[in-house]
Formats: C-alpha cells, sequence, structure tokens
C-alpha cells in the first residue's frame, strides 16, 4: 500500500497549478498518468487479494468485495470508474483529454484514496481477530 501513497504523492508533487503548464510538461506529463496508471492497478491487486473463489475480471472483484458489504457504494462506484480510467490509459491513451484529466486528478486520487482507506479498515479488522 504504500506505492499507492507514494505514487499518489509523486502526482500531487508534480502536478502544477494550472492547465498550460500542465500541458507543456511532456514526458513529466506522461509520468503523472503512469503513475495515476499504477496505483489504480496496485489499488486493483491488494483488493483481489480479499476475493473468495475465482473472480475472472477486474470488475468482479470489485462486485464481489462490494457484495460482501468489504466495499460501499460508494467505493464500488469510485472502483468501476478507476477501473474504466485504467483501461484508457493502457489501451486508449490517445483519447486522454489533458484539460479533463488536470481538472479532475485531485479528485481521482481522492477515489484512490477513499478506497485505500477502506481496504487498511479491512486489513486491519482482519488482523485484530486473527
Amino acid at each position: 500500500m504504500e506505492k499507492i501513497e507514494e505514487s499518489l504523492r509523486i502526482i500531487e508533487e508534480k502536478l502544477p497549478k494550472t492547465l498550460e503548464e500542465f500541458k507543456s510538461l511532456g514526458l513529466i506529463k506522461d509520468g503523472i498518468y503512469k503513475h495515476l496508471e499504477f496505483a489504480i492497478q496496485l489499488l486493483i491487486d491488494e483488493l483481489s487479494e480479499l476475493t473468495e473463489g475465482a473472480v475472472f475480471s477486474y470488475g468482479d472483484i470489485v462486485s464481489e468485495l462490494h457484495e460482501r458489504g468489504i466495499l460501499s457504494d460508494k467505493d464500488k462506484e469510485n472502483m468501476e470508474f478507476l477501473l474504466q480510467l485504467r483501461e484508457i490509459f493502457i489501451y486508449n491513451y490517445d483519447l486522454v483529454n489533458d484539460e479533463i484529466a488536470f481538472r479532475n486528478m485531485k479528485e481521482y486520487t481522492e477515489m484512490i484514496r477513499s478506497v485505500l482507506k477502506t481496504l487498511r479498515r479491512k486489513r486491519n479488522d482482519r488482523a485484530a481477530s486473527d
């Protein structure tokens, strides 16, 4: 989970104040996007460790954890969005709109932190019951 937080910190440190600066960052901007994708993937990996039985897609992980009450409705909604965002970064990078991404970057990192908080709470509950 530290690597997720590290990626989020890097995003926050490198994100400039204005859209114009963001658009001009070149490879640094690409690195911000890559750290966001990486944080989402690591979050998926962490969530997959809580599943029981076979899952066939990332969406299945989210659905199972929601059905079992591990993820709230809001966390489920956030994860479904983050899964779609990850797919865009990986398979349709040319569709990324810098203006939208810049405007919403703080929201993206907050979504990840919200689910991460749920994950930490679940892990702490598990450790306390062991």
